[in-house]
């Protein structure tokens, strides 16, 4: 099961490096980055927790970066957008077509 889960955070990993290689635009990539923030190192928590025992410090402290990985990521990804999207649109008002759709 060890083995398992720091593979599979290992090629979660690696995959979103693929796809920030490969995407096309940087929300694109943003969105591989926030996956790399949030799923590989929750699987990498799991294998410490798996190895050390679910209440130690060693799985504590996984799980603590863990999740300071998630908040923390999700807010710069957020401000990344936004300074993105003020970059190409010079606003972060909503368009009319972007009104009608609901988005």
């Amino acid at each position: 099961m060890l083995d398992v889960l720091i593979w599979a955070g290992v090629a979660v990993q690696l995959t979103c490096c693929v796809g920030l290689l490969v995407a096309r635009n940087a929300i694109d990539r943003l969105h591989f980055a926030g996956a790399a923030n949030v799923i590989g190192p929750a699987l990498i928590a799991a294998a410490v927790a798996f190895e050390e025992g679910f209440f130690t410090t060693s799985a504590l402290n996984a799980f603590v970066v863990a999740v300071l990985l998630a908040i923390l990521g999700g807010a710069i990804s957020i401000a990344t957008g936004r300074a993105i999207r003020l970059r190409d649109r010079e606003t972060l008002e909503s368009t009319p077509a972007e009104r009608e759709r609901g988005s």
